[in-house]
């Protein structure tokens, strides 16, 4: 059940429970306990693009004396989507995620002068190929938004699952009309309404962040890869060719995923290390950065067929009725 939320946030719970084998409100009382503990967020996740992010790169930060100065710094900044204190060399690692030039220079340059930063490995992503959380940023032509597709991503930050007669009355079209703008947002690329397990503060919930070095040209091996269903794969620049990051339920299954990793042809070499405690996890789920300050330069990384205002009107009857996925 909460691998099909994480695949799709807005997921039919009547589709779920028949896969499931239960009955529609197992499944309802399910979700609503994982949310009522806190071990499962419904959420819209929003393409890079739209918010102004253009380079996004990894760090691993070897620290002197305690790390927990420079992790809380680290999750209090913009500019990082992923923080967590790691086993190894390094103390703590991290994604960025920062617009254009200098940018990347100056968010580089602040975390080296917090005290205790003793050395910075830093990677570029060339490409996300996979991202399980969040819309993956690839190079298409821009998209302009309107104030109604911003209210229907404010609105779908306060409640992932809202109905489209929801959504209508927050952006003022009707129901039909908001899920017309819902669906090609969605399919577009430029947003994903997703499940994210709730892991910040619970080591119990095993991941491992991987630098691998390819043997072979990186189109060879980059399918193989990812045909291991990791949770989040970039082809990279610097010390890997790629980084990776997989996770699972116990720690036998992920010694069996490691090992099927070591037999994929091609890759020469893996470094590997453990996200201890996850400190910080957010992947584009800030809507209040899509001010209508933005419109000029709001783009997606696909591109989203445009509709005119008549076809947006024929979508619009006083009968319309939402449908809560």
């Amino acid at each position: 059940m909460l691998q099909a939320l994480r695949d799709d946030g807005r997921a039919s719970f009547a589709r779920i429970a028949t896969k499931a084998g239960l009955a529609r409100h197992q499944v309802a009382s399910i979700v609503q306990t994982a949310l009522a503990r806190d071990e499962l967020r419904l959420t819209v996740s929003i393409n890079p693009g739209l918010l102004g992010l253009e380079r996004f790169a990894y760090l691993q930060i070897t620290v002197s004396g305690p790390a927990q100065p420079v992790r809380e710094a680290l999750v209090s900044m913009s500019e990082t989507t992923f923080v967590a204190d790691v086993a190894g060399r390094s103390s703590v690692d991290a994604e960025l995620r920062v617009g254009p030039d200098p940018h990347l220079k100056r968010t580089l340059d602040s975390i080296r002068q917090l005290p205790g930063v003793s050395d910075i490995r830093t990677t570029l992503y060339d490409s996300i190929e996979v991202n399980r959380f969040s819309p993956s940023p690839t190079a298409a032509a821009p998209l302009t938004i309107d104030e109604a597709d911003r209210a229907i991503i404010r609105h779908l930050h306060t409640d992932a699952r809202a109905s489209y007669r929801q959504l209508g009355e927050a952006s003022g079209l009707s129901p039909s009309g908001a899920r017309l703008r819902f669906d090609r947002l969605n399919r577009g690329g430029a947003i994903k309404v997703v499940g994210i397990p709730v892991r910040v503060g619970r080591p119990e919930t095993p991941t491992l962040g991987l630098g691998l070095r390819s043997s072979v040209p990186v189109g060879e091996l980059l399918p193989r890869l990812a045909a291991l269903q990791p949770e989040f794969l970039a082809v990279s620049v610097g010390a890997y060719d790629f980084i990776a990051t997989i996770s699972a339920d116990s720690a036998h299954e992920l010694v069996e995923m490691l090992d099927r990793l070591r037999g994929t042809d091609g890759l020469a070499e893996m470094d590997c290390w453990a996200n201890l405690t996850i400190a910080k996890e957010q992947y584009g789920e800030t809507g209040s950065l899509l001010t209508p300050a933005r419109d000029r330069a709001d783009a997606v990384s696909s591109p989203l067929p445009r509709h005119s205002r008549s076809e947006i009107r024929r979508h619009r009857s006083p009968g319309d009725r939402g449908r809560r996925c």
